[in-house]
């Protein structure tokens, strides 16, 4: 069932309940006032019948002392009185009977039945009352003893209450018609307000099936303030977060096509080369030079191959291990980078100058090194004959910064944003001629990602490129 329905259905069932309960619990309240209205009635007839024999008879209390000798002839005197006695109210004759201890009549009048009920129920109470029903008539006995000259009575009379309980039957029926009423109109009425209630809830259920269905995601309209609307808030910040994920996977999948593409593409060239001088050799004659300078070319392609087949390797390592840290410091390890380079830079013809500040590098060391190393060949490769390379290390508050300046070709503005990726190359035969595959930045940002620190490039084309690397401290 449909969660409509089942709101739908459990108003109704509410409000009938609700209706009915509390309307039959009016009625019974009702019915238990007038109940008791009549009860007290009766009683108080009861009392004033009562009060009034015994100042009917009080002249004749004598005459029954000394006529009486025995209980029989004071009843037997009794009943002549009474029988010429009419008792009546405003309300007309009262039904009613005289009855002796064991409950045998002394005197009633005519409309009063001979029932000895009440009697045999509480003859040893001083009060009470019953409630008979004969076919749809309902009769209201009270009972209450007394003493007249020292003879125990009981009188009994009689009410007929039966307009109360047809009051009540009439209400009854009243409600269920009323009942009938109300819930046709609630039907209508309720049935507006779930549909108004359940409304956001449907809009929430087809914005989702159109999100599994690849539909655009359109964010709902907040129209409330309740749970309802909060939740549609929620949906639109989940929405707007899976549109953000969906579009970061489809940017990652198109990098990992294109890194597939390129990848393809890098190896393809060196082994092309490979194969084609490889033929030449085996199926021409050449002379020893010619020998030689191929041999060359498969050695230095094949070389170049191995070190794009490491850095690969390294990128895919890089992301499943755990590296731990160490404290180093900052002088004793970029002596050690300069030591490393120093040689390849005078071969060059390049003039490298360094500057390095007192501190400790939070680091691996071995991890950094690669960093400083491609940083380094990059801007080796990037500078011209004579020209300058700078490393200069500072100390920070929470960290150490080091930054390599050259003063070479330089990049245009819009490739700074793609040179950390894999295989991207800002001059494709250039970086080939030296042997570069446009995997060492994408390789110095992860190493640098591990450290959690940031690296940053600002270049001018023509005028050179500097290279910021952030490394944090331990906390």
């Amino acid at each position: 069932m449909k969660f409509f329905w089942k709101l739908y259905f459990s108003i109704m069932t509410i409000t009938l309940i609700c209706f009915s309960v509390g309307g039959a619990m009016l009625i019974q309240t009702s019915f238990n006032n007038s109940f008791e209205r009549e009860t007290e009635s009766v009683y108080q007839e009861n009392d004033i019948l009562v009060n009034s024999l015994t100042l009917e008879l009080y002249p004749y209390l004598e005459e029954l002392t000394l006529k009486g000798d025995t209980s029989q002839e004071r009843l037997d005197l009794l009943q002549s009185l009474f029988s010429n006695m009419i008792v009546e109210t405003f309300n007309g004759s009262v039904s009613f009977c005289i009855r002796d201890e064991n409950g045998h009549v002394v005197y009633q009048n005519d409309s009063f039945d001979n029932d000895q009920h009440l009697f045999k129920k509480i003859s040893q109470n001083e009060r009470g009352y019953v409630v008979l029903k004969n076919k749809n008539h309902y009769k209201l006995l009270a009972l209450r003893n007394f003493s007249l000259n020292e003879t125990n009575l009981y009188f009994e009379n009689m009410r007929d209450i039966t307009e109360v309980f047809l009051n009540r039957e009439e209400q009854f029926r009243t409600l269920f018609y009323y009942t009938l009423i109300l819930l046709s109109v609630s039907a209508i009425v309720i049935f507006v307000i779930t549909r108004w209630l359940v409304s956001p809830i449907k809009k929430l259920s087809k914005a989702t099936m159109g999100i599994a269905d690849g539909y655009a995601i359109v964010p709902l309209t907040v129209s409330s303030e309740d749970e309802i609307g909060q939740l549609t808030k929620d949906f639109n910040m989940m929405a707007k977060r899976l549109e953000i994920t969906m579009k970061e996977l489809h940017e990652a999948v198109e990098r990992q096509e294109l890194f597939v593409g390129n990848f393809a593409h890098e190896l393809k060239t060196p082994l092309t080369s490979i194969i084609g001088y490889g033929d030449m050799l085996r199926s021409k004659r050449l002379n020893e030079e010619e020998i030689v300078n191929y041999s060359h070319l498969i050695v230095e392609e094949g070389k170049r191959l191995e070190s794009m087949s490491m850095k690969l390797l390294e990128l895919v390592v890089l992301k499943k291990q755990d590296f731990k840290l160490y404290r180093i410091s900052a002088e004793v390890f970029f002596q050690g980078i300069e030591d490393t380079v120093d040689l390849l830079m005078k071969e060059n013809q390049i003039q490298f100058f360094t500057k390095i500040e007192p501190g400790e590098l939070y680091i691996e060391p071995d991890l950094m090194k690669t960093v400083c190393l491609n940083l380094l060949d990059n801007a080796r490769k990037a500078v011209s004959e004579n020209g300058k390379i700078y490393l200069k290390g500072n100390r920070l508050e929470k960290g150490y910064q080091f930054i390599i300046k050259d003063n070479g070709c330089g990049m245009a503005a819009e490739e700074l944003n793609k040179i950390k990726e894999a295989f991207y190359m800002v001059d494709k035969s250039r970086s080939r001629s030296a042997g570069g595959a446009g995997l060492g930045l994408a390789l110095c940002d992860q190493i640098i990602k591990i450290h959690q620190g940031t690296i940053d490039f600002e270049s001018t084309l023509g005028k050179g490129t500097t290279v910021t690397v952030v490394i944090r401290s331990k906390e």
